[in-house]
């Protein structure tokens, strides 16, 4: 068993990288997007029968790219990183395939249900593309027999993916790189070496955003800091008036100053707090 693991992880290797894991990835996950999307705006009732074509087609874009990748992946100890929207579209199609009440027209409202925009993910602000092959969304494919390819390999998806990002080439820099971790005959072992390199990144990421707290709270302090000097000079501008008007009002009262007797020209002030 060990010597056909080899021999499948060495196949895999040849022509499959952790890159190439990273960039299909965010591939499929742009594709499921634009597919989102155009749901999304149509408010139009199906039929039953259009929903099960529908996801008929979801399901072959699982199947063509990304459950093959996946099982890659994991032939290769690759530990996979994949957009949030992609890991909530895979669990509706898991569901869809593994539950028997989840039917064709439940994944369907549900994947129409499922958010594909992140106000502060950069990748999903610009994951669409102008031009995709194979976009059965854009014809009525309700009204025709399935037609998509029934098997890809992995040199033709990746010319897709190359395409792809020729289209959006800062895209490809954004994408998050998977991690491999060196593989162990022993099960138990490999799976206390993922733990522990998850565990690690968790630790990183949670450094990550406790600096980013304390540099808030660091502008937050200097901003209230700014504010001390303004609001001591009013201060004692409102004490200078106040000590002026003082001064007025005794000289009024001495008769220094001239005003009609039924006009009180200098009311009572109340002391500023403190």
């Amino acid at each position: 068993m060990t010597d056909n693991y080899q021999m499948l992880h060495k196949s895999a290797a040849s022509t499959f990288s952790i890159w190439d894991a990273a960039e299909i990835f965010e591939y499929a996950t742009s594709r499921f997007t634009v597919i989102h999307i155009l749901l999304a705006k149509d408010k139009n009732h199906h039929a039953n029968a259009y929903k099960h074509m529908f996801v008929k087609h979801i399901i072959w874009e699982a199947e063509r790219f990304v459950f093959p990748f996946v099982n890659i992946c994991a032939a290769m100890n690759i530990n996979t990183t994949m957009p949030a929207y992609l890991n909530e579209i895979l669990f509706l199609i898991t569901s869809y395939q593994t539950k028997q009440y989840y039917d064709h027209v439940r994944l369907f409202d549900a994947f129409k249900a499922c958010p594909h925009k992140s106000t502060t993910d950069l990748i999903d602000i610009k994951r669409v593309v102008p031009n995709y092959r194979h976009a059965w969304w854009k014809y009525r494919f309700d009204l025709v027999a399935f037609d998509m390819p029934l098997r890809m390999s992995v040199a033709q998806v990746k010319e897709l993916v190359a395409e792809h990002f020729t289209q959006r080439p800062k895209m490809a820099s954004m994408v998050l790189r998977p991690i491999t971790h060196t593989r162990c005959d022993d099960p138990l072992m490999q799976q206390l070496a993922v733990l522990w390199t998850q565990v690690a990144r968790l630790g990183m990421e949670l450094s990550r955003v406790l600096v980013a707290k304390l540099d808030a709270t660091d502008e937050a302090v200097a901003a209230l800091n700014r504010l001390e000097d303004p609001v001591d000079e009013l201060r004692e501008a409102m004490e200078a008036s106040h000590a002026a008007v003082a001064v007025l009002q005794v000289d009024y009262k001495n008769g220094w100053l001239g005003a009609s007797p039924s006009v009180e020209p200098f009311p009572h002030l109340e002391p500023l707090p403190r």
